[in-house]
């Protein structure tokens, strides 16, 4: 049904989600947003933690893989004690001179060329009214605008945040997006030439179908929304939209995923969406073979092990030159479906059909997890990644590597782990890379590491820069 909202909307109240105790037992506190077992659940906030302490000897930096790849700007962004919440939604965006962050309920801006904090507030100053989180932000290198968008103050419905132009300093236009299921959970942005998308899981509607709601961005830009919402054919937990760069013609949408479930697979699913901005949009899916993935059972760190929760889903899709690229976490048949590996996919969609051109494994080694990884291509073809990794030499790490057009891989640590990731019931929600629209081919990317002490600063998040070398 065609929605048209302006920009007033009325506050709520929020509740907090969970509770820890000392005992690590966690009892269900919000009757707004209960938990679900099967899907992703929100952020959960700590009043106060008391864990024992592990004493454990801190693992030493790993070094470079195969020359490293060329780091630039690395700075730490929001961690745990800035957010308060768990999990990290950790994402980032870059355009014009602004990195733009936003974790669970907190936004940052960075200058791009020093790193230095311009902007630094809660998401509920951000949008003018409480927000239940989940955010995310893009920089649309079409239109020279930001987006960001997150769960509005009854988590039935979304906002979305404008900028009013190339520098997200001088103000946004707040949209709110109301009767879209209830409960739109892990939801994500993309964008072509005419239209801006969220797809997120109707959890409200039961099912937990993705949904996708389509925003015509003229009107959006002018300071009117105009949204339509639509289901694809079922896909549980990860549909994201494709952030259609230098897209000239506007038409179509394409949509990454998994077939069907989280639980594995060996076909990956493109969608492509026309007519989008209308109450009968019109779907077409490939189903692409590749390696059999499943869902990981276990990954280690010094003492113990860490949660594997979630994986087998994408989480960000690029399209340039015709192609696009996306990553998810799952385990391989290399070591019998044990570990998380860091799977990614080039996709070429400028033809007749989708077809794979591409699939590789980001493999550390033996007993090595990969988690939270992201992929985009560079103006020459080269791939940008980033992951976190552990393994029982190794705390959670924030990572960042290369696959040259040659098929050479190179890596380098960006953040090490230094401490033991206590509270693991998710790993996260997801890590996001983008490349520098100003020269295309510098990546940037955002993820998540554990400090010294990772039971009261149980995650930090880091933004790197660098280039294929």
């Amino acid at each position: 049904m065609k929605k048209t909202i302006m920009h007033n909307f009325m506050a709520f109240a929020v509740a907090c989600a969970l509770i820890l105790a000392s005992e690590v037992a966690l009892m269900a506190s919000d009757p707004v947003r209960p938990f679900v077992p099967v899907g992703p659940p929100g952020p959960v906030q700590f009043n106060k933690m008391t864990l024992p302490k592990a004493h454990l000897p801190p693992v030493s930096p790993k070094h470079p893989k195969h020359g490293g790849v060329q780091l630039g700007q690395s700075y730490d962004g929001i961690n745990f004690l800035d957010s308060g919440y768990l999990p990290p939604d950790t994402n980032a965006a870059v355009g014009n001179n602004f990195v733009v962050e936003t974790v669970n309920v907190h936004i940052r801006v960075f200058d791009k060329t020093t790193g230095s904090l311009l902007l630094d507030e809660p998401l509920a100053q951000f949008f003018g009214a409480s927000s239940g989180g989940d955010p995310y932000v893009v920089y649309d290198d079409n239109a020279d605008r930001w987006y960001v968008s997150a769960f509005d103050s009854t988590r039935e419905g979304l906002f979305l945040a404008v900028s009013l132009g190339g520098n997200p300093l001088q103000g946004f236009q707040t949209y709110q997006l109301t009767n879209v299921g209830g409960f739109p959970d892990y939801q994500k942005l993309g964008f072509n030439k005419d239209a801006i998308f969220i797809s997120y899981n109707d959890f409200g509607s039961g099912g937990a179908a993705a949904t996708i709601a389509s925003i015509d961005k003229a009107a959006a830009l002018s300071g009117t929304l105009t949204y339509f919402v639509s289901k694809p054919a079922f896909q549980f937990r990860a549909m994201p939209p494709a952030q259609m760069h230098k897209d000239r013609k506007g038409g179509v949408e394409w949509f990454v995923s998994t077939d069907g479930t989280d639980a594995g697979g060996n076909t990956i699913r493109v969608t492509r969406m026309t007519n989008y901005l209308s109450n009968t949009p019109n779907f077409t899916y490939t189903s692409l073979p590749v390696k059999e993935y499943r869902s990981a059972q276990t990954a280690d760190q010094p003492g113990g092990t860490v949660t594997t929760f979630p994986n087998t889903t994408t989480t960000q899709v690029h399209y340039d030159n015709g192609r696009l690229v996306t990553a998810m976490a799952s385990s391989t048949a290399a070591d019998g479906f044990v570990y998380p590996k860091g799977l990614y996919y080039q996709i070429k969609v400028n033809g007749n059909t989708p077809r794979l051109i591409k699939e590789g494994v980001i493999d550390p080694g033996p007993g090595v997890a990969v988690q939270m990884p992201s992929v985009v291509e560079d103006q020459q073809g080269n791939l940008g990644l980033t992951w976190i990794e552990s393994s029982n030499a190794e705390y959670l790490s924030m990572w960042v590597g290369n696959v040259y057009t040659n098929g050479n891989f190179s890596a380098q640590q960006a953040a090490p782990g230094l401490g033991f990731f206590f509270f693991s019931f998710r790993i996260g929600d997801y890590s996001t890379i983008v490349v520098d629209p100003s020269d295309g081919k510098t990546f940037w990317s955002a993820n998540e590491y554990v400090g010294s002490d990772g039971d009261s600063n149980i995650w930090r998040t880091h933004i790197t820069s660098f280039r294929a070398r």
